[in-house]
């Protein structure tokens, strides 16, 4: 310890005295007390003056504590750094080898003397400072270093290195794999061996697997695969086949956890290529459009699926082999080839507006890197086009109207596809309805004739047309026939007309004839022929219509004798090419009204509810008469017979008339039916002249009737008048005798039901029920008078009120 002493004379003669001390401080002088004492004469104690340094020192240790032990990978971890001995306090950084950790790991606290904790150990007034590193390991942290390095102000003023202290760090963690080579090729029946490394710790391996395509390899013993073993990982494939291409990868797995490859191999095992035949476009083709038509080889399996070579074959006979340059093993030094053929895809062929010859079944077959595969299933190039060489024929050789025709659409080539419709036309008009190689017709009508032209039809498109004119002929037939029978009046001047009208092509020719006799210039009649054209809407041909017309002046008397005029009379046409003659004929009558009806029961008498039976009425005429029959002029019945199969009602008495008539006239005749029936009585009772009198009144049909009176059991004779349908009883006195009065009556028929009344004292005391029902009908009568009456009353006095305010109605009626 060195000093120096420096005196000062000052103006007023003091001394100023000036002490300096240097001395080196240690960690010794930590909180040191330093004293300066000043002695003079003239004091009588020291001046004393003290001092207090605070000397800074840097850390003595640091300890590293928390890492005794191996770690598993990915396991966090706890260390511990503490630096002691440091003033003012240390600083603590971390480092993985040579690289600091990062800050947000560490946490760091300074320990201060003071504190009750650490005072017997920090009794110097230094500072001792803990950092904690929290991380977590993985495999990369393994086999280095953790350092924990201590400093401060004096470190790093004096340029001192930081005190540290280092732990070596021992992490297990599982296998990291890597399968090697990435990419294998190899032809069929080749062996391939594939790596699998693996960095691990611990490096001994407790299970390998192997995976193709992400599916495990069960390998059971030699045969196919040999290695895969904790000692040997590496996996051999013996015998490759196309089968075992895929990628490949293993699992390691050891104490610590498994490993899967982070890569695969990819084996690629070449293998002949198998190809199938595509054609383009999609076929049938059609010839008419002159395509071009793409034959493709296409692989659907092989490896590699790229074709290095193709033979094309038709029919089984090699077509041309792709590319096409000397170095084909088909090619000789002597051989010609195509240089544009020969840097070219083999797998195409290209066939240029392909016609019917190109048809045919191709296939192919394909060369890759691994040699020539086997060919191709055969595809068949369709081409289509139209049918050719049209014929149209028809039958029979000469068609005839009514008679079948058949019409034939030929061909020498069907085309391909094979004709499918025939497209039919008459007179220039397609006939829709008909399709098929043959038009059949059945009846042939005159629209037939005409010109006919067919064309065969396929996909591919129409063939050639063929065209035929057909005739028509008709034989001999008629249009208008004679009708069975025919007739004319006596007197029907000259109106009197046959005609008869005949279909036939070539035409033909119309004879008369009377009773088998031909007519020939006859004065008495008048033939006269005339030509029908054709008229195809009604389906008739070519016609002659032929008249015979009766000249009745040249009759006798200039008529007609119905027995002597009567005959039969006929039209006969002459044969044509096709067909004989026809004939029709007329039964002539000559025709008159309907003379000299009769009824053949024209009186009939009938008891009431019998029945009569029948009515026949006849009459001469022709033609012959309808009838029909009436009664109250009213129609009761048609024909010649009138049936009456019900008993008739008194209301059927009377006149029945036949009438008889045709077109000409008619005539009549007439019956009378009589319905008869017994008498139907009843009695009335009035006094007259002061008597009284019983009144019997009866209907009945005959009317001659017979009377009888009784008083209950007794019969009265005397003051009894008849009169025609009444019978009167006068009863003397105003009181006659009391009791029941019975009239009888009766007429050829016999007896009808008797009628009562019964008197008492004069008075009418019973009525019998006959009596009591007409009296009711009377009284209703008068009922109903009065009703109607009242009703007319009040019609007419409205009237009246509208009369007199409606003038200008008046006026009108007036002027009518």
């Amino acid at each position: 310890m060195e000093d120096e002493v420096v005196a000062t004379q000052e103006d007023n003669g003091a001394v100023t005295g000036i002490n300096r001390l240097q001395v080196a401080l240690s960690r010794q002088d930590l909180d040191a007390q330093w004293q300066c004492r000043v002695r003079s004469p003239a004091l009588s104690s020291p001046l004393v003056a003290n001092l207090r340094i605070d000397v800074h020192v840097k850390p003595t240790n640091v300890t590293l504590t928390g890492l005794d032990t191996a770690v598993t990978e990915g396991t966090a971890v706890v260390v511990y750094c503490v630096a002691d001995g440091a003033r003012p306090a240390a600083a603590i950084t971390w480092y993985n080898d040579s690289s600091p950790l990062q800050k947000s790991a560490v946490e760091t606290t300074q320990l201060q003397p003071e504190d009750e904790a650490e005072v017997v150990e920090q009794s110097d007034g230094t500072f001792s400072t803990r950092s904690r590193l929290i991380f977590t390991l993985n495999r990369h942290d393994h086999r280095r270093y953790i350092t924990c390095r201590a400093g401060n102000t004096v470190t790093d003023d004096l340029q001192h290195k930081p005190v540290q202290a280092s732990q070596l760090l021992r992490v297990e963690y599982a296998p990291t794999v890597a399968v090697s080579p990435e990419n294998v090729t190899v032809n069929e029946t080749m062996d391939v061996l594939i790596f699998c490394t693996y960095d691990a710790n611990p490096v001994t391996l407790t299970s390998v697997q192997w995976f193709k395509d992400d599916v495990e390899i069960i390998i059971n013993g030699p045969h196919k695969y040999e290695g895969a073993t904790i000692d040997q990982p590496a996996l051999l494939l013996k015998k490759a086949t196309r089968d075992d291409a895929g990628a490949y990868s293993c699992r390691l797995t050891n104490a610590v956890g498994t490993g899967h490859s982070e890569n695969v191999a990819f084996i690629s095992v070449q293998y002949p290529a198998e190809v199938r035949l595509v054609m383009e476009p999609e076929l049938p083709v059609n010839e008419l459009e002159r395509p071009n038509i793409t034959l493709n080889c296409q692989v659907s399996s092989g490896y590699p699926p790229v074709l290095l070579g193709v033979r094309w074959y038709l029919d089984g006979e090699l077509l041309k082999e792709l590319p096409d340059c000397p170095l084909n093993e088909t090619i000789t030094s002597f051989s010609m080839y195509d240089e544009d053929l020969c840097d070219v895809d083999p797998s195409k062929l290209l066939l240029e507006y392909v016609g019917r010859s190109f048809q045919g079944n191709y296939s192919c077959e394909g060369m890759n890197a691994a040699g020539w595969g086997p060919p191709s299933e055969v595809e068949t190039l369709v081409i289509y086009y139209p049918p050719g060489n049209t014929t149209l024929t028809y039958e029979p050789d000469v068609v005839v109207k009514d008679g079948p025709l058949t019409l034939t659409c030929g061909v020498s080539d069907v085309g391909q596809p094979a004709v499918t419709q025939y497209r039919w036309t008459r007179n220039g008009h397609v006939i829709p309805e008909i399709s098929d190689a043959q038009w059949n017709v059945s009846q042939v009508t005159l629209n037939y004739q005409a010109n006919y032209s067919c064309t065969p039809v396929n996909e591919a498109g129409e063939g050639e047309t063929a065209t035929i004119e057909i005739e028509v002929f008709a034989e001999p037939t008629f249009i208008e026939r004679l009708p069975l029978t025919s007739g004319a009046l006596s007197d029907a001047a000259d109106a009197t007309k046959l005609s008869c009208r005949a279909e036939c092509y070539p035409l033909c020719q119309i004879d008369w004839f009377r009773n088998g006799i031909p007519i020939r210039e006859s004065p008495m009649y008048t033939v006269v022929d005339s030509f029908v054209p054709e008229n195809i809407k009604f389906n008739q041909h070519q016609s002659v219509k032929s008249s015979l017309s009766f000249n009745m002046r040249m009759w006798s008397q200039a008529k007609l004798d119905p027995i002597a005029d009567t005959a039969n009379y006929t039209c006969i046409t002459t044969d044509n090419v096709v067909g004989d003659g026809v004939s029709s004929t007329t039964f002539f009558t000559v025709e008159y009204a309907p003379t000299t009806a009769i009824i053949d029961n024209p009186t009939i008498e009938v008891e009431e509810g019998s029945i009569v039976g029948q009515l026949e009425c006849s009459a001469s005429s022709y033609p012959l008469a309808n009838y029909y029959w009436q009664h109250n002029h009213q129609i009761i019945g048609n024909g010649p017979r009138l049936t009456l199969d019900y008993g008739l009602s008194r209301d059927r008495t009377g006149e029945y008339s036949c009438i008889a008539h045709n077109q000409h006239g008619n005539t009549s005749a007439k019956a009378f039916i009589n319905v008869v029936f017994k008498p139907e009585c009843s009695i009335t009772l009035r006094e007259m002249e002061g008597k009284t009198r019983l009144i019997c009144e009866v209907h009945a049909n005959p009317k001659l009737v017979d009377f009888m009176w009784m008083l209950n059991n007794a019969t009265l004779t005397t003051d009894i008048v008849h009169m025609g349908l009444q019978s009167v009883l006068t009863i003397d006195g105003p009181a006659p005798t009391s009791g029941i009065y019975y009239c009888h009556a009766n007429n050829s028929v016999g007896f009808g039901t008797p009628c009562e009344i019964s008197v008492e004292g004069g008075l009418l005391a019973k009525l019998g029920d006959e009596n009591i029902i007409i009296i009711a009908i009377i009284a209703a009568a008068i009922v109903v008078i009065l009703v109607v009456c009242i009703v007319l009353l009040v019609i007419c006095r409205r009237q009246r009120t509208d009369d007199k305010y409606n003038p200008a109605a008046t006026m009108e009626q007036r002027e009518k």
